[in-house]
Formats: C-alpha cells, sequence, structure tokens
C-alpha cells in the first residue's frame, strides 16, 4: 500500500504562511489531507478547539498543548542557532533602557511574546514593561514583529525605531542555545500509521524543498528580500531539529515554567 493512500481530507492540517516555513511545503500542493493557512497564534487556537490535527506550531503552544499534542518523527520545525532576521523588536530607546515601555505585540505571535518577556522582564530585568496587542506605532515604545511582517520593517521601519533586537540573537548570547520557534505536532489522539504517513509525508516534502532552494526563494515576494538575500535567510534555519534545537526548547520551557508564562501569552 502505497502509506500516503491512508491520509485523507479527515485529517486537517495547518501551516503558517512565511517565508521561513516555505522549504516544508514543496509537495503540498498535492497534500493528501486538507490544508489551513494560519498565522501561529491563530493556529494554536484552532488546535486547542479541535479543528486542527497537524501544524507547524509555534513552540509556545506546543508546550502550553503537550497534553493532547506531540513532535511528528522525525523532530522537524523552524529553529536558528542566533539570529533569526524575522523575530524584531524595534524600538525607540535600546533594549536595556526599556523599563517602564509600552510594547506593541504582533497579535500574530505566540511564541515569540514569551521569548520578549524572558529576554526583558527576566534576562534584563526590567520593571513595569507593559505588552500589548496591535497598537500603532505612535503609541508604543518599541514593536515586537514576526514572520514577513518583520522582514518588511527590517527594510523600512517606522520613523523613530532606531533600536532593533533581533531575539534568536539575544536568546543564544544568554543561553548559548539555539532557539526552536516552530515545530511540526500532531494529535496525540491519531492513529499510528497515520502518524508515520504525516510524517514521511512532511520530510519527503522538506527534501524536496531544500533541494530546490534558490527556486523556493525566488517565490517568496512578500518580504521584499531579493532572492539572493531570501536563500541566505532560508540556510540561516534548521529545519530538522537536531538534539542541540531540543536543548534549547528544553531550556525555553523550563524558564517559562519558572516564571509562570507557559499559559499566560
Amino acid at each position: 500500500m502505497n502509506p500516503i493512500s491512508r491520509l485523507t481530507t479527515a485529517t486537517v492540517a495547518a501551516r503558517i504562511p512565511y517565508a521561513n516555513a516555505a522549504p516544508f511545503y514543496a509537495l503540498w500542493s498535492d497534500a493528501p489531507f486538507a490544508v489551513r493557512n494560519l498565522v501561529p497564534r491563530d493556529l494554536g487556537r484552532e488546535a486547542e478547539a479541535g479543528n486542527v490535527d497537524l501544524g507547524l506550531m509555534a513552540s509556545g503552544d506546543f508546550l502550553r498543548l503537550r497534553d493532547r499534542f506531540e513532535l511528528v518523527t522525525p523532530s522537524m520545525g523552524v529553529a536558528t542557532r542566533g539570529p533569526a532576521q524575522s523575530v524584531l523588536l524595534f524600538s525607540r530607546r535600546p533594549a536595556a533602557a526599556l523599563a517602564g515601555a509600552l510594547v506593541s505585540v504582533t497579535p500574530e505571535t505566540s511564541t515569540s511574546i514569551r521569548l520578549l518577556r524572558l529576554l526583558l522582564d527576566v534576562r534584563r530585568g526590567l520593571a513595569g514593561v507593559r505588552y500589548i496587542r496591535g497598537l500603532e506605532p505612535a503609541q508604543a515604545d518599541a514593536l515586537l514583529m514576526i514572520g514577513d511582517r518583520a522582514m518588511r520593517m527590517k527594510q523600512k521601519r517606522p520613523e523613530g525605531f532606531t533600536h532593533t533586537l533581533d531575539l534568536g540573537a539575544d536568546w543564544l548570547e544568554w543561553t548559548g542555545l539555539s532557539f526552536v520557534y516552530a515545530v511540526w505536532a500532531l494529535r496525540a489522539t491519531l492513529d499510528a500509521a497515520v502518524k508515520a504517513d504525516l510524517g514521511a509525508f512532511l520530510e519527503a516534502s522538506l527534501a524536496a524543498g531544500l533541494a530546490e532552494l534558490p527556486a523556493v526563494a525566488r517565490q517568496q515576494t512578500e518580504p521584499g528580500w531579493t532572492p539572493e538575500e531570501t536563500e541566505a535567510y532560508l540556510r540561516r534555519f534548521h529545519y530538522r531539529l537536531g538534539p542541540e534545537d531540543l536543548r534549547g526548547m528544553e531550556r525555553f520551557e523550563a524558564l517559562l515554567g519558572e516564571h509562570g508564562l507557559i499559559e499566560a501569552d
């Protein structure tokens, strides 16, 4: 039996429509399951509500929902050791001077808001920082942006936001570890054969995407980068998660638990 034949549209898979996830989707035009495009926070909410069985889930949501979801085998996701170049805090003053600041948080994030709270509140010990979703730049001292919108803003930022903190670079400097932004996770109650087939399909699709990475980069026009810049950007990421990536996620989970941030976002 062709293993893909056991997958049907009764299984709902969600993908994050960001450039950094594009290598995973090379074969998705013929995906043997239902597909939804969801930004990270919406994906987590839909998975929690029972409407998504498989997804490139924000790490913050996976850690929150790990009683219902498990990692795909072999482990895959989106991770970097150092700068991600698309998870950025733009601010009017340096990060160390943001005590009492009002931070506008993109409505799309589930993981980066938790990471930012660790980097500002815990690492730097800043007091009184307020995090509010979706403020206009004129109302804020800093802007947390992710994905393609962060990539575009890096090229043309709002007036006055002269400082940039790359959260992945700051995490590496603090912990010495990679950071995992998202993981491929599936519902734990799925049939074991279906889980295996989903993992096989994802691996085949990723292999196809990585084999044609220049072509994948040329298709990513939304961030406004050149194909060469986009290809270099994509090559920064770890898509097959290794031991160091998983150690980084374990450290993230431990810090979230220690500071009461697993549920709060």
